[in-house]
Parts: structure tokens; C-alpha cells; sequence
């Protein structure tokens, strides 16, 4: 311990040649060159636990440093979820976002999609919406906490074709007429609404 006087105040501080071991080294170490311990790379297979997740800490028992008067230390590493480019994770629920042609909803089929638990089944109805949402229950990421496993939901979106050719516009135009009275929403939505905006301005 060393006493260093600034003005009228005297302060105490660790020596900084025998670091508080009231000892100092004649013949240092060629190695560690007096510091106590040699610093080296070391390679080791750590098991990660399904559903790990940002920030979480994996803890190894005895790889960390060896202290002066005590064995190893734990060694901790904290870690980093790369993204994925086609599921999403949120929490421990898995999102995916399937895109489907509206007449596939329309015919009501079922087809298959991905998930990393394997292939799944997804029946679409004829009354699907555009961002509409499946969810496919304990389908997800198993949580390391409560071992419970999270959902896995596909969002569907409804694609429609930019462009159509004269003999699709034709079958379309038939399809449309085929449905009759429902055909024109908006018509049945405001029938009588444009007679009372009319007497609201006359006169």
C-alpha cells in the first residue's frame, strides 16, 4: 500500500509494483512477464439450447479465467440471432407470410408452406382477407424458460393480376354477372343515399 500526500489530503492506493502482494518479482517470468498469468486461445463446443434468443446468456462452468487464489472462473457468452429471410420471429411465435392468386381463396384449396418444423397445410377459405392471419398452435419456438412451445401464424396476401387479356377479361365479365344481385355491392350499400343527397342541395 502506498500513501501519496496531494496538498493537505493524503490518499492510499494499491502499490503499483507489487499490486498489493507486499512482494515483488526479481526474476520475472519471460512469459507473463511478471503479470501472474499468460493469456492463450482456447477452443470449445458449447451446446445451444433450442428457442435461445437475443441477448440471452449461456453459461460454461470452469472455462473462464484461473484466479490467483481460486480455480476457474465460468466463461459467459451472449447471443446473436442472425434473421432469417423468410420467418420472422416474435417472442417465441414464428411468422411467415404466404403469398396466394385470389382465386385460390376463392376455390377454397389447401396448399403446403414451409415452417421450420416442417412442411404444413394451410386451407384457405373462400372469405379469406388480404393480411388475413393462420395460426398453427405449439408450432413455434420452444421457450427456454417455460419449455413452452409458441405458434406458428402464416399471414396470407391475396394477389391479383396487373394486367388481363382479352379472353380473361371475358371470363372474368361472365363470372362477375354470374353472381348477380351480390356483383354490385356499393349499389345495394347506397341504394336511395344519392335521391336524399339530391333534396339535401335542391332549391
Amino acid at each position: 500500500q502506498v500513501f501519496v500526500r496531494q496538498g493537505f489530503m493524503t490518499f492510499s492506493q494499491t502499490c503499483p509494483t507489487c499490486r498489493g502482494t507486499g512482494q515483488m518479482i526479481k526474476d520475472k517470468c519471460h512469459v507473463c512477464k511478471g503479470q501472474g498469468f499468460e493469456e492463450v486461445n482456447d477452443e470449445l463446443t458449447v451446446d445451444i439450447p433450442e428457442g435461445v434468443d437475443n441477448g440471452n446468456r449461456i453459461r460454461v462452468t470452469g472455462r473462464g479465467n484461473l484466479g490467483k487464489r481460486s480455480g476457474r472462473g465460468d466463461l459467459y457468452l451472449i447471443v446473436k440471432v442472425k434473421e432469417d429471410k423468410m420467418f420472422i420471429r416474435h417472442d417465441d411465435d414464428i411468422y411467415l407470410e404466404v403469398p396466394v392468386f385470389f382465386t385460390q381463396t376463392l376455390l377454397e384449396e389447401t396448399i403446403k408452406i414451409p415452417s421450420p418444423r416442417g412442411e404444413l397445410e394451410l386451407k384457405l377459405t373462400s372469405t379469406a382477407k388480404d393480411k388475413e392471419q393462420f395460426k398453427f398452435k405449439a408450432k413455434g419456438v420452444k421457450s427456454v424458460r417455460s419449455g413452452r412451445m409458441g405458434d406458428f401464424i402464416a399471414q396470407i396476401k391475396i394477389i391479383t393480376p396487373e394486367k388481363l387479356s382479352s379472353e380473361q377479361r371475358e371470363l372474368v365479365e361472365k363470372l362477375h354477372e354470374s353472381f348477380g344481385y351480390d356483383a354490385k355491392p356499393q349499389e345495394n350499400a347506397f341504394e336511395g343515399i344519392l335521391d336524399k343527397i339530391k333534396h339535401w342541395f335542391a332549391g
